[in-house]
């Protein structure tokens, strides 16, 4: 399997411009730590639109189940 690393990036006026790359495995525990929390806020905070809230609560899992796979804990 190939190993996931982690990108910064700039936006530019017509592409992105990659300034920094790591593939350091406490960073990326942390990144996918820091979205998945994310994502769960978005669902927590998620009351006016049962709609929206099933399309928050799936993309956590589908997060969850890629971040798991790409970045073991």
């Amino acid at each position: 399997m190939k190993e996931a690393i982690l990108v910064l990036q700039y936006p530019d006026s017509h592409r992105t411009v990659a300034l920094a790359a790591t593939k350091n495995p406490f960073v990326l525990r942390l990144f996918k730590e820091t979205v998945l929390e994310d994502a769960r806020v978005a669902v927590r905070e998620r009351d006016e639109d049962d709609l929206l809230l099933i399309q928050d609560e799936l993309e956590l899992l589908r997060l969850q189940k890629l971040l798991d796979y790409l970045v073991p804990s």
